[in-house]
């Protein structure tokens, strides 16, 4: 398999996908800067919510 680069959905840092031996869970795919799966972003308090409602068209559901 080749590797190519993966930008995070939530945060848009690069990933990487680490293959391990576990056959209930066979890769698992982290952030290059730090190497967890979850972001960086999620360990400290959010000060405003990630998206505007009114721009995506939310605040009309």
């Amino acid at each position: 398999m080749n590797d190519f680069p993966l930008l995070c959905p939530r945060c848009g840092r690069p990933q990487r996908v680490l293959r391990q031996d576990d056959p209930h869970r066979p890769v698992r795919v982290v952030h290059t800067e730090t190497g967890r799966e979850t972001c960086a972003d999620e360990d400290e308090p959010a000060s405003e919510p990630p998206t505007d409602p009114e721009r995506s068209g939310l605040d009309r559901c």
